[in-house]
């Protein structure tokens, strides 16, 4: 099937009135110098302005018969072509193509070179006649804007820095016209990334350098206890409470291992020490006892490892018994306190069965 002529003058141009003469391969029948001249572009009557320009490429997208006047689909149908699939026009809007147009768009460099003396023969005056004549005809009709223009202005025709800033219309370089990488940093005016300039979930994780969320770029009560890793947060992390905070049980301050020993609740010294007729031994399990010693009958002495911070210590002593209940004579009182040990006494004699507890509340600091 030929393609219909649709144009007012139709000297250069053919196109199919639907896609379904979209046919493989397709036969036209324009009068052109050569077969470089002819070109074959696909339109969406939807797009912008009424319709949607894209180029195919001789070669890649179609090859060209210029005696037989036909252009075959290098693809099963046109239909197929990337080219045609992936028509977008500003802002990257899709716009499928809907019709086919073949066109002729003749050079016009000197073909014929006129001598004093020469001989004109008719081919070359034929040729440089139908030059001026096809390419008068193509300026014609782009005159009236036919059909948008299928004459395009191409890169070589245009001078350097030939298009400046004024030439380009407002939102006119959509996002397809820019080569990757080309928006580079110093393109970027400061501030010029407004937050709605951002898509949702755009920021990843890999975008954001490495210690560049400082402690002003995050909101007040922004990092929620959701958001902290277990165990991330570590005893480098925690503000404990000082040994004044610890010692007035102030509410401020987190209690650690380090500060617990300032709370006056909690004892400064605690052992279990024998009370029988052998030298004084310390149960295991004892804290902050150097040593055990009977300065005389009935008495024993602590020595502290750490010194406490004076003498006014308080010391609960209470005999054990493993046999029998405890008797009155068994009451064990403290005879002596310094900051480096205390001693105990008892009105019982040395026995076998019996030891002393003791717990001492006070400050070694």
């Amino acid at each position: 099937m030929a393609l219909t002529t649709t144009t007012a003058l139709s000297y250069y141009q053919q196109e199919s009135a639907t896609i379904s003469e979209w046919t493989n391969p397709i036969n036209f029948s324009l009068d052109a110098l050569s077969a470089d001249d002819i070109e074959v572009c696909a339109i969406a009557s939807t797009g912008p302005s009424g319709f949607q320009r894209t180029a195919l490429v001789k070669g890649v997208d179609y090859t060209l018969d210029f005696a037989a006047k036909t252009v075959t689909c290098t693809s099963t149908n046109w239909t197929d072509l990337d080219a045609i699939q992936d028509a977008t026009g500003s802002g990257g809007t899709s716009y499928p193509p809907d019709q086919i147009r073949v066109f002729r768009s003749t050079g016009v460099g000197s073909l014929v070179t006129y001598t004093d003396g020469a001989v004109l023969n008719a081919s070359d005056l034929n040729l440089s006649y139908k030059q001026s004549l096809f390419a008068t005809q193509e300026m014609n009709e782009d005159a009236g804007f036919t059909r948008g223009g299928v004459q395009s202005v191409t890169e070589g025709t245009l001078g350097n820095l030939s298009v400046s800033s004024a030439k380009i219309q407002d939102n006119a370089v959509s996002a397809s016209k820019i080569a990757n990488n080309a928006v580079a940093t110093a393109n970027i005016q400061e501030d010029a990334v407004t937050d709605h300039s951002l898509a949702t979930g755009s920021v990843l994780a890999d975008q954001i350098a490495t210690n560049a969320v400082s402690v002003n770029k995050l909101a007040d009560n922004a990092v929620e206890t959701v958001k902290i890793k277990n165990e991330a947060v570590t005893y480098d992390k925690v503000k404990s409470a000082s040994k004044a905070q610890m010692e007035g049980q102030s509410a401020a301050g987190v209690v650690t291992p380090d500060v617990l020993k300032n709370s006056p609740l909690v004892p400064k010294c605690y052992g279990v020490v024998s009370y029988d007729d052998s030298t004084p031994t310390l149960s295991s399990g004892s804290f902050n006892v150097a040593s055990v010693s009977e300065p005389s009958t009935d008495k024993r002495q602590v020595t502290f490892t750490t010194a406490l911070n004076d003498a006014s210590y308080v010391v609960l002593a209470t005999m054990q018994n493993l046999n029998s209940a405890v008797g009155a004579d068994e009451i064990v009182t403290i005879t002596a306190k310094t900051t480096s040990s205390f001693t105990m006494e008892s009105s019982h004699n040395d026995n076998a069965d019996l030891s002393i507890n003791f717990v001492v509340f006070g400050s070694t600091y």
